[in-house]
């Protein structure tokens, strides 16, 4: 009975379209074109229908779109009839056309046809009639105040409405659901418009997906039950924002230890980023700081830690010695945030290890991108990233990043500027354990020629020679990393000269200059090039200078050659035969042959000392003629010798010692090894002039040595080459009476040429005196035999020079 009823209503309408349609030509056309398919119509609401088909074929030569807006009734039998109220209709060319519908309301049903004209006939499609809703745009909306919700931070309540003339959908349909809706947003700062889907249920709806504080920029559109209604145009656009909530993070904190106190305490530095606005949720009105040591005391505020306004972004306190940690909060309208927490190690602590490596590479001029190693251990907890620009005369602000442990570089630009030296430290962060020990490099985005250069200072002028120092320029001047130095001087009217200095060395010397105005200044290089020339320093070279220089190290070189030229002159033999060859023989002497008688005669040795240190010969001091006992000794002569070698000749020859008065002791003296040994003699003077006496040579002073030695067992007596041996007589003139021969035999050794021989030490006075010797053979009751002033015994002094001595000496008395 429904198909019927179908059937019945199809073909009831199917007749009004035909009724109304116009008959068609009655000539006839060989082609029929074939109909066209209708895809979609787009009502407006009392303005027009706007429909689109897709062609049937190409025969067509224009299409008729006609909307006949229908009445639909149903009878008695439940049968709907379709009534035609009004028809619009356009014509076109292609595949949609637009038809006016002006007061037409889409709450009416509509049935539309599309009619293909061709020469061979007409095609229409089949009609569709459904209500103008179903396919209606519905009119823009218009967007009321935005509001936020109270307690209910990530909420905002939109209102809205519709004129009631133009918007087809009644508020009961609204609360029904009858609308599809989207509202676009858009966040303060962001230029991206989000679109989000929301159901409206009313003319006032809260919407919950929105950040905490936060403006929006708001649009809300519609479409009617599904998807074959199109959206309408968007609303006029509105601004409102959220209310404030907690901070949903807790700021980034971080510390520097500025230094230690005696104590043991430490001052220390805390340092935290202001909340962004994602997190921070509103505006920050305080921010807290509780410090505490391991046993959970809590610390007294201290240093300004106590009242922190939404401003502050560091205070500094003091810390105990031992481990403690300090943790943050930051305090909105509508809550507190989380806690972030730094630890400090206490002095007995291990300190944790550092990260491996650490690289930086500039971008540009503006960025840095520095990466870092971890150290391995897998139990870091984050790292902190710091760093800022070094300057020597001016403040610099530091710069840090905190960061989770995953994260192995980070491109900083905050701060960056080219041409200026950057610190860039990395610090690995271990929990409650604190952080490592930072590692840290220095780094330019791009280096530049200095803008100055250094101040010259004369530390020395002497002579030809300058001695330069300075100081490096400021860090904030060098703009690159000093490879060297370059001085650069020259005199008036000459070409300057410049010589190149290591980067580490902060003094200078220029050498050999020539007397004149010298114009010195200097120049600090980098990888980009030389920089600019410092403060030029004017130095005078004086002539008189280097005259004094000449006259002050002269003398000692040429002193110093003369030395080493007189020692070379010492050391030849010819040159010490040139000077002394006129050295007489004491062995050609009248007394050589003299030989006294020994019988009865005590011997003794005089040992060899140490030593020299001078040489006696005494006599008896009466001037007058003196008798002696034949037991006593008339003279004495002592000697000391240094470090001897004694040799004794083949045929030694002994002293035969006088009795004198109160002696008791006797001296022996044999011939000694003089080899080695220069010549140094004592002084003996005559009691009377002579005529004839020899005339000494030129020499140092010394002393002499009498020595009696003994050959050991197979030992040979010395060479006569190797001797030099001197010798020191008396010469008797022959008068009747003379003294019986007595032989003694005076051998000396030249020990030392650095002392010069003192008379004094050696007064022979009482020999200059001596009227008589006794003999030691003759009784000691008869008068002793004397000399006469004419026949003095006279001891001469022979020449002595430092040459080699012949292996001859002998005195005879």
């Amino acid at each position: 009975m429904a198909r019927n009823g179908a059937a019945l209503r199809t073909y009831a309408l199917g007749a009004a379209l035909v009724l109304a349609v116009p008959p068609a030509a009655s000539t006839a056309t060989p082609a029929v074109p074939r109909p066209p398919l209708l895809t979609g119509c787009v009502f407006q609401n009392r303005a027009n229908v706007t429909c689109h088909w897709e062609a049937g074929d190409a025969a067509a030569t224009h299409y008729t779109l006609q909307v006949h807006k229908v009445l639909n009734k149903t009878d008695e039998h439940q049968e709907e009839t379709y009534r035609v109220l009004q028809t619009f209709a356009c014509a076109a060319s292609r595949g949609s056309c637009t038809a006016g519908m002006p007061g037409s309301s889409v709450r009416f049903v509509y049935c539309v046809t599309v009619t293909a004209h061709a020469r061979g006939g007409d095609a229409a499609s089949a009609p569709r009639c459904q209500s103008g809703r179903t396919e209606v745009m519905l009119p823009p909306v218009t967007l009321g105040t935005i509001e936020p919700v109270t307690a209910r931070p990530r909420c905002l309540n939109l209102s809205w409405s519709g004129a009631l003339a133009l918007f087809p959908v009644s508020k009961p349909e609204v609360r029904s659901g009858f609308l599809n809706s989207q509202i676009e947003f858009t966040a303060q700062g962001q230029l991206d418009a989000q679109v989000q889907n929301v159901t409206v249920t009313n003319f006032a709806v809260p919407l919950c997906f929105f950040r905490p504080d936060t403006s929006y920029t708001v649009r809300l559109r519609h479409r009617f039950q599904g998807p074959r209604s199109p959206w309408s145009p968007w609303s006029n656009a509105q601004q409102g924002r959220t209310a404030e909530d907690a901070p949903s993070a807790a700021p980034a904190f971080w510390r520097r230890i500025r230094h230690r106190e005696e104590n043991g305490w430490k001052r220390v530095v805390l340092l935290w980023k202001p909340l962004l606005h994602p997190v921070a949720n509103g505006r920050v009105l305080y921010y807290n700081v509780t410090c505490q040591t391991e046993r959970a005391r809590v610390l007294g505020e201290d240093g300004g830690c106590g009242d922190l306004n939404h401003t502050r972004t560091s205070c500094s306190l003091l810390l105990p010695a031992g481990r403690c940690s300090c943790a943050l909060t930051a305090s909105t309208s509508a809550g507190t945030s989380p806690e972030a927490r730094v630890w400090l190690r206490g002095p007995s602590d291990p300190e944790p290890p550092s990260v491996k490596q650490i690289t930086a590479h500039a971008l540009d001029e503006g960025s840095l991108e520095v990466r870092w190693a971890a150290p391995g251990n897998q139990s870091e907890t984050g790292f902190v990233l710091e760093w800022f620009a070094v300057r020597d005369d001016t403040s610099t602000v530091l710069y840090w990043e905190r960061l989770n442990s995953s994260c192995r570089a980070l491109v900083i630009t905050e701060g960056i500027k080219p041409e200026e030296r950057y610190s860039v430290s990395v610090t690995v962060l271990y929990g409650e354990q604190g952080g490592g020990k930072h590692s840290t490099l220095h780094v330019y985005t791009v280096q530049g020629a200095p803008s100055a250069g250094p101040t010259l200072k004369v530390q020395q002028l002497s002579g030809g020679s300058v001695e330069l120092s300075w100081r490096p320029v400021a860090v904030e001047l060098r703009r690159g990393f000093i490879r060297n130095y370059t001085v650069c001087y020259s005199a008036m009217n000459q070409t300057a000269k410049c010589v190149f200095v290591p980067a580490h060395a902060h003094t200078c010397s220029l050498k050999s200059l020539l007397p004149g105005n010298y114009a010195i200044f200097m120049r600090s290089n980098t990888d980009a090039g030389a920089g600019a020339a410092g403060p030029v320093i004017n130095v005078h070279i004086d002539a008189e200078e280097r005259s004094v220089m000449i006259y002050t190290i002269l003398p000692p070189v040429m002193m110093l050659l003369a030395l080493v030229l007189m020692g070379c002159l010492l050391q030849n033999s010819i040159v010490k035969q040139k000077l002394c060859q006129d050295l007489p023989d004491p062995s050609h002497s009248t007394v050589a042959h003299w030989t006294p008688k020994t019988a009865g005669l005590r011997h003794s040795l005089v040992a060899e000392r140490s030593q020299v240190k001078y040489s006696e010969v005494d006599f008896p001091a009466d001037s007058e003629q003196q008798s002696c006992d034949a037991d006593q000794e008339v003279y004495n002569l002592q000697t000391y010798a240094p470090t001897l070698r004694p040799q004794v000749h083949q045929n030694p020859r002994l002293l035969e010692p006088f009795s004198s008065g109160n002696q008791t002791g006797a001296t022996a003296t044999s011939r000694a090894d003089l080899s080695s040994c220069d010549c140094i003699y004592s002084t003996v003077l005559p009691s009377q002039t002579l005529d004839n006496a020899p005339t000494p040579c030129m020499s140092h002073a010394g002393s002499s040595t009498d020595v009696e030695v003994q050959l050991g067992p197979g030992e040979e007596p010395p060479q006569p080459s190797k001797l030099k041996p001197y010798s020191l007589f008396l010469k008797q003139y022959e008068t009747p009476g003379s003294l019986p021969d007595v032989t003694s035999v005076f051998t000396a050794e030249v020990t030392s040429l650095h002392q010069p021989f003192s008379q004094s030490a050696f007064n022979l006075a009482s020999l200059l005196q001596l009227g008589s010797f006794s003999r030691p053979d003759a009784p000691s009751t008869n008068s002793s035999t004397s000399f006469s002033p004419s026949r003095a015994l006279v001891l001469v002094d022979m020449p002595y020079c430092p040459v080699k001595c012949e292996p001859y000496a002998s005195l005879v008395v």
